[in-house]
């Protein structure tokens, strides 16, 4: 199974994942986002670089992730929020 960087992530899901930490007030550049999958489905691992949060989210399709992504934002999982 192959590790893919953020960059190769469908570009709906990278939109809603800048808009997300756009939201909160945290650069995008301060996670390390990666995915691994198979036919079956993904799991997307998101790291906060210099706090090391960590959190994998199960991926199927389209970007339901996203939204847990944002909640965990949201809720300080990733650290402080500005916004």
């Amino acid at each position: 199974m192959a590790t893919r960087p953020f960059s190769q992530f469908p570009a709906d899901e990278q939109q809603q994942v800048t808009q997300a930490c756009m939201h909160v007030g945290i650069a995008l550049e301060a996670f390390q986002i990666t995915d691994e999958g198979d036919g079956a489905g993904r799991r997307v691992s998101v790291k906060r670089l210099g706090t090391d949060a960590v959190s994998v989210y199960e991926a199927g399709p389209g970007s339901v992730w996203v939204e847990e992504f944002e909640s965990d934002l949201e809720c300080g999982l990733f650290g402080r929020v500005t916004a």
